[in-house]
């Protein structure tokens, strides 16, 4: 998570506000509502990055050096008339410092009324660890999918690879065979260590990161995993890409989430002989340029009832479904500054479409929530 730091230069702020300020936005508004109510001359938030480490400087006001904070520690820029514990589950995950003048020492209303702000901190952190954690279960759900389909799709090339092996001591003097062999064993391998890669990417832990990506190889590699869970239940998969996409500034795990969670739901919809297409594109819409995925299924569509649910925590038709994986979809598009919509189909089905903001000169103008 970014720093949102209230007393910065504009030019400091700036450098501080990286890529996923958005998230500190709210606790930075009520550092700002405690300044202005309680007359404060500097005040701090200190939230843990990760859980148990060093306390992180989020937000302040006025002049506050220490960016790092050991746990058991005050913030040594006092006097402060206040430092209180904010804590999210019975645990301290930060603490919040308040002076006026001097470190003057609050009144008690006034010490209440900075009791109640810790506490809605703490209950804003609360809210956006709960996200993170909705977004951990979809993507266990959804990488057991995954999981299954590229275990089959692995078990398919050893098995041929097998095969060759057992056939080439009674045919190893065979310079055709020698040689259709190496090419398929060769091949077969590079398929697997492409599938075993792609399980990776989309499965390995890692902090968000906002960095220049091809979407076109992201919708490719999504395509790549779910191909055999299309075959499975006899869907045709297609991806048309637009070359000329230009890159975008994304979180490539969180897209792939996206990405994996909309074309599986797709293939869901979708009866046996059914057809789904992902497709990139440019969009303008207005002054505004999009990079879009676009996912068409030939399913049953959605009926207009159940359209303005699709995105609500815990909401499925599904009965199996956890109801988590649009709300969480939709919660990572909007904090990469972009939407997810959906559509009747112009042949029947649903059409989901990702759109990722362009600045005007077409380069990526993606902001981190």
């Amino acid at each position: 998570m970014g720093r949102t730091d209230a007393g910065a230069t504009p030019a400091a702020a700036a450098e501080a506000r990286d890529g996923d300020e958005r998230a500190w936005d709210l606790p930075a508004a009520l550092l700002t509502a405690a300044v202005r109510s309680l007359s404060l001359d500097r005040a701090a938030l200190f939230v843990e990055e990760v859980p148990g480490g060093s306390l992180v400087r989020r937000a302040t006001h006025g002049l506050v050096r220490l960016r790092t904070l050991a746990r058991d520690r005050v913030p040594p820029d006092g006097p402060w008339s206040a430092v209180l514990p904010v804590e999210v589950g019975g645990r301290r995950v930060g603490v919040l410092a308040l002076a006026r003048r001097h470190g003057a020492p609050l009144p008690p209303a006034d010490a209440a009324l900075a009791r109640r702000l810790a506490a809605a901190v703490a209950a804003l952190l609360e809210r956006d660890r709960l996200g993170d954690l909705l977004a951990r279960a979809d993507r266990l759900a959804a990488l057991g999918t995954l999981a299954a389909g590229v275990a089959h799709e692995i078990r398919n090339p050893l098995v041929s690879v097998r095969t060759f092996v057992e056939l080439l001591p009674e045919r190893a003097d065979d310079e055709e065979f020698r040689t259709g062999f190496r090419e398929l064993a060769l091949g077969e391998i590079a398929r697997i260590c492409a599938l075993i890669d792609d399980l990776l990417a989309f499965a390995r832990p890692r902090p968000a990161d906002l960095e220049p990506a091809d979407l076109n190889a992201l919708a490719s590699q999504t395509v790549r995993l779910l191909d055999a869970e299309a075959r499975k239940r006899g869907v045709a998969l297609r991806l048309c890409t637009d070359e000329a996409l230009p890159p975008v500034n994304v979180d490539d795990r969180q897209v792939r989430q996206v990405l994996t969670n909309v074309v599986l739901n797709a293939i869901e919809a979708c009866p046996p002989r059914g057809r789904v297409e992902v497709r990139t594109a440019c969009e303008q819409e207005g002054e505004a340029r999009w990079c879009v995925v676009r996912v068409a299924d030939s399913g049953a569509g959605i009926p207009p009832e159940q359209v303005a649910r699709l995105f609500e925590p815990f909401f499925t038709t599904k009965a199996e479904g956890s109801g988590l994986g649009l709300f969480v979809a939709s919660r990572i598009m909007a904090a990469h500054g972009g939407r997810i919509d959906v559509e009747d189909g112009s042949a029947g089905g649903a059409v989901f479409r990702l759109r990722f903001p362009l600045a005007p000169s077409g380069g990526s103008d993606a902001r981190a929530g």
